[in-house]
């Protein structure tokens, strides 16, 4: 750093580097790491005086969502494991109970996509009322012991209103909250109660159906853990962050698992696990309960043969790859216990200390496009956002309202397919060659096969351009071949193509379209100002020789009409979609508030504890007690009615100012979307595997008549074959060694020692015989050595002894 500082260098790190390395110092202080700590604690000093800070791409640095955590301590399994993960399924299967059913009475309230017999229907809760009805109906179905891991028959009907009254309703009178306790006595009871009341009255149901949208905002990702992950874009997993709170990660866990069914290789470990039960039959009888579809013959579990092909592709994998029932086993036996676990303390680090103003210099540097979901709030109360691009904003925006035709929206209950969706701008009267996916709505197909199915509807197109799965700019030919465009002669022929860009790729790329070309925006859920405007902005001659036109749901086509006190019957234009787009940025700014002021109190805290720690007026004892803060939360902790876990953060005064100015007086949960990064310390782990030769036969041991007379006479028979040249053994190994006439001929073996199994085609190397037993003559005209194996050296014993002509070297 000095050699960087005396050059006028400048360090490139990633945001989660700086993290990290203020993290480790803290750490390193609590450990009381001598010699690490002090240097560690010097760098950070001489870099909080010596350096500036420069910002690229704030927006997603400075987002409140982001935190990068250092767990401390053994992880463990969450509270009430197991019934914590096979109650939130057991709920999940009244949902689908009702789901279908609750659609009837509230068909603007509901998005159901129904699956085969037996699968959980896509379920997504557009209406808050529609949400609040489903709710109430599981509720009352609990009461009525349709829930398999409780019962209250026993209860008395006052008793019974108060448990209802407890899991469904957020606040509840302090009567029936003692009713509640002295019944289930602070146990296990007591443990399952606080969760439902967590899914329901402290909305985790309704914040994953309603708030979440599989493949959009969570999903998977294989390659790094079982359990679900938040989601950046369509089919884009965060890199490393995972879901903060425990029962989010564990409903959105199942849906995704739901929606996407279990691979080959996932449901055969079912049935592999399911053999192995104490009574299989009793557990299958529950997989195929809900499955019409199941042959009478596979309908016990003596029907079923995992290994016939036939079987396993054309019925098995067809009607349990998706199966509810087959799916919570899974995730009960393989996924939960597993991964659903949580260490006991952190060190959390957020976005603040990557702003703090240095000593040489009150400023720092940022760039990108805007910074309304990051410090727009104001990250840190002294920091002030400048705005040097306001007017290319405005500009842009008028661009935008002059170039941009009408919207088209959703007119029938039924969403459409991707397919349909292609047909419909395909018959557009003015020609679309570019689709922007800003809304994400193009689920059911990849990016390859969306540009294929779109070339089928464009005979008179050439190419497709897309991005692959490796985000790169790639063009999909009419013959069906694929390159990358910048090889491609498209590369200079954009006008003979059409483009598809998804919900990621709407940010951050730049393709030179013709004068003439047209886009498709599509529009969804919580689309941002500055998303709608990041997304237009790939037409880069907006209003110069390109337009837009915007496509809706019939979801978002109600949000625009609401936001704008618009009827059904009247039209919707441009003005009206940046209205509603602009009310979703405000939307979205009171909703990270709750994040923002949680990060703003602890941030203030710890750097007061650090100044004086460094300035020498506390201990680290008394750092700890401001850094180190408890990972693993109790369900007492989570869901106890009366606690409010937000309320301090408006004590400070700077916050509260904040967040009055916003319309802002009392925060919610912000642990429900939280989001976190941990930092893994890679340990050297040595794991021993031995691998054994493969099984062969051994050969039989036998003492030629030669080899005794050359014990007896020091000489080898002249027409004899049973001895060899020694390295002339290692021609049947790997190494292929055939130049055994180079060493000399005097060293030989027998044909014993050389044969320790029965002979096979294939390689020696694991069955070498080592060298141990050494016989050596005494003659001095030709003087010769043999190696014998251990028989040969055990069977010739007394001869050796008995003859003064060779001499037995042990080796």
């Amino acid at each position: 750093m000095l050699e960087c500082k005396q050059e006028g260098g400048i360090l490139v790190v990633q945001p989660d580097h700086v993290l990290s390395f203020k993290l480790m110092s803290v750490e390193k202080q609590l450990d009381q790491d001598g010699q690490m700590a002090q240097k560690l604690l010097e760098c950070q000093r001489w870099l909080h005086s010596h350096a500036r800070d420069l910002l690229d791409e704030s927006d997603e640095i400075l987002h409140v969502r982001y935190q990068l955590v250092y767990t401390i301590g053994l992880q463990k399994h969450l509270e009430g494991f197991p019934d914590r993960w096979t109650t939130t399924q057991q709920v999940l299967g009244l949902v689908r109970k009702h789901a279908i059913f609750l659609r009837d009475d509230h068909p603007l309230g509901l998005e159901i996509e129904s699956g085969t017999p037996g699968s959980f229907p896509h379920t997504r809760i557009l209406q808050t009322n529609a949400g609040q009805e489903l709710i109430s109906r599981i509720a009352q179905d609990i009461m009525d012991g349709l829930l398999p891991n409780f019962s209250f028959d026993q209860a008395r009907s006052g008793l019974r209103d108060a448990i209802h009254s407890f899991i469904s309703r957020k606040h509840n009178t302090p009567s029936d909250i003692q009713m509640v306790k002295d019944y289930s006595q602070q146990g296990p009871l007591w443990s399952g109660l606080l969760l439902l009341r967590g899914l329901f009255a402290s909305n985790i149901l309704l914040f994953a159906l309603k708030e979440r949208r599989w493949r959009v905002d969570y999903g998977l990702a294989p390659h790094r853990t079982m359990l679900a992950v938040p989601y950046r874009a369509k089919d884009m997993p965060a890199p490393k962050a995972e879901f903060g709170h425990p029962d989010v990660a564990i409903i959105l866990t199942c849906l995704s698992y739901y929606y996407g069914g279990l691979t080959e290789e996932q449901l055969r470990t079912c049935f592999e696990i399911l053999l192995k039960q104490d009574n299989p039959s009793l557990e299958y009888e529950l997989w195929v309960r809900d499955c019409p579809a199941v042959p009478d013959a596979l309908r016990t579990l003596n029907g079923i043969n995992i290994k016939s092909w036939d079987q396993w592709q054309n019925h098995l994998r067809p009607l349990f790859a998706k199966n509810q029932a087959v799916i919570d086993f899974y995730l009960s036996r393989v996924v939960f216990p597993k991964e659903a676990k949580e260490f006991p303390s952190k060190f959390r680090g957020m976005p603040a200390p990557l702003m703090r103003p240095s000593l040489t210099q009150n400023v720092f540097q940022i760039t990108g496009t805007s910074l309304a979901g990051s410090i727009g709030l104001g990250q840190l109360i002294a920091v002030m956002q400048a705005n040097p691009s306001n007017s290319f904003q405005c500009e842009y925006l008028s661009d935008l309202l002059k170039s941009a035709g009408s919207l088209s929206s959703e007119s029938s209950l039924a969403r459409r397919t991707a397919l349909e969706f292609l047909q419909l701008i395909v018959a557009q009267m003015l020609e679309i060659r570019v689709l922007l996916d800003v809304g994400a709505q193009m689920l059911e197909l990849s990016n390859r096969d969306l540009v294929e199915a779109w070339l089928k509807l464009r005979p008179d197109v050439l190419a497709g351009i897309y991005f692959n799965e490796d985000d790169e700019l790639t063009v999909l030919a009419r013959d069906g071949s694929t390159q990358l465009l910048l090889s491609s002669p498209f590369a200079q022929q954009l006008d003979q193509c059409i483009a598809y860009l998804d919900d990621a790729h709407t940010r951050g790329t730049d393709i030179r379209f013709p004068t003439g070309f047209r886009a498709a925006v599509t529009l969804g859920p919580k689309v941002t100002k500055d998303r709608l405007t990041q997304g237009c902005m790939r037409m880069r001659k907006l209003g110069r020789g390109h337009s837009l036109m915007f496509f809706a749901p019939l979801e978002v086509d109600r949000k625009i009409r609401s936001a704008t006190s618009k009827s059904s019957a009247d039209p919707i234009c441009v003005m009206d979609v940046l209205q509603w787009a602009i009310h979703e940025t405000c939307n979205d700014i009171q909703h990270r508030a709750s994040h923002w002021a949680q990060h703003g109190m602890d941030h203030a805290s710890r750097y007061r504890a650090w100044s004086s720690f460094c300035e020498h007026k506390i201990t680290a004892k008394d750092l700890s007690k401001s850094w180190l803060q408890p990972e693993s939360k109790t369900l007492e902790d989570l869901y106890s009615p009366g606690r409010s876990r937000n309320s301090l953060a408006l004590t400070v005064p700077e916050i509260r100012r904040r967040c009055l100015d916003l319309g802002i007086s009392s925060l919610r949960d912000a642990s429900l979307d939280e989001e976190q990064e941990r930092e893994v310390i890679h340990e050297i782990e040595r794991e021993r595997q031995v691998e054994r030769p493969r099984k062969v036969e051994a050969a039989k041991h036998s003492i030629h008549q030669d080899v005794r007379a050359f014990v007896k006479s020091g000489v080898i028979p002249v027409s004899s074959k049973i001895f060899r040249p020694a390295f002339a053994t290692l021609a049947k190994t790997t190494a292929a060694f055939e130049e055994h006439h180079v060493w000399s001929q005097s060293l030989l073996v027998t044909e014993d020692f050389c044969s320790t199994i029965v002979p096979s085609s294939g390689k020696t190397d694991d069955h070498l015989r080592p060298v141990n037993w050494i016989l050596s003559s005494n003659s001095k005209q030709n003087p010769t050595l043999v190696i014998i194996s251990p028989w040969e050296a055990n069977g010739l014993m007394p001869d050796i002894r008995l003859s003064k002509n060779v001499h037995l070297h042990v080796y």
